[in-house]
């Protein structure tokens, strides 16, 4: 439950937040839902599947996923230090697995920091991230249903088609990769994993993760995000203090207090 309870707060606050500080900065409605739903959510993965959904332009999903992967990726090594550095979180795995999982951006960034910190730690943060993720689906529907952040095409007002095709691409939103967790987790406890086989698939998914982190730059054009100034920087930067900090004090109280 403190897990489930700081996700939502992290979420709604940083979309809240988002929404609010990037309207003011004068950003467009697609750039501002792309980086706000990336910081709330899960990364990269959201900007993805929430591009077809507002019909974002090219360099607005470039933009978004080079800002978000620079506070996930910073994210990584400044978590293990502040693991080491304040009492509070050295002291207690599970709060700081609740903590890393609802406030780094990227699932492949908790699994690497959650690692650093412990195998403890990493398990909570996994879960405490996976429930997180879950949420990418109800607000994708939202997006969609109530036309927040979404570019119409003067050309396909009246055409069904479009419309068709605009409705088929809410599918991509789907955290397959969290349901493939909990998959594997439900036979592992049902039926069980050998030893071998275990040992196999903990090395096929330092290979995936590896190469996961590495096909994240490929989708990150510094060039296009230059060309955009520093207001989506500024806007990402605001939206990860959020996390650091707000995160950082919600799941502490809900720790202690729902223990």
């Amino acid at each position: 439950m403190p897990g489930l309870l700081t996700d939502l707060y992290v979420v709604s606050s940083t979309l809240a937040l988002g929404f609010g500080l990037g309207r003011a900065l004068g950003l467009s409605e697609a750039l501002v839902t792309l980086i706000a739903t990336g910081s709330a959510i899960c990364g990269c993965s959201a900007v993805a599947a929430t591009q077809p959904i507002i019909n974002a332009e090219a360099h607005e999903v470039a933009c978004a996923v080079g800002v978000v992967v620079l506070c996930g990726t910073l994210a990584m090594f400044i978590y293990p230090a502040l693991h080491a550095a304040v009492p509070a979180l050295a002291a207690n795995a599970r709060l700081t697995g609740i903590y890393t999982g609802a406030t780094i951006h990227e699932l492949a960034g908790v699994v690497a920091a959650g690692n650093a910190m412990g195998p403890e730690v990493a398990s909570t943060a996994v879960v405490t991230k996976l429930l997180r993720v879950f949420l990418l689906e109800p607000w994708i529907i939202a997006l969609y249903y109530l036309g927040i952040g979404q570019k119409k095409d003067e050309a396909c007002k009246d055409d069904e088609a479009c419309a068709t095709d605009a409705k088929e691409g809410k599918g991509k939103g789907v955290p397959w990769f969290a349901f493939g967790f909990i998959g594997v987790a439900t036979v592992n406890s049902v039926w069980g994993i050998t030893p071998g086989l275990q040992r196999l698939f903990a090395t096929l998914s330092a290979g995936f993760l590896a190469s996961a982190m590495a096909a994240l730059g490929l989708d990150t054009d510094l060039v296009k995000v230059k060309s955009l100034g520093w207001k989506p920087i500024a806007l990402a930067m605001a939206l990860w203090a959020n996390l650091l900090g707000g995160g950082f004090l919600v799941s502490r109280f809900l720790v202690g207090a729902l223990a």
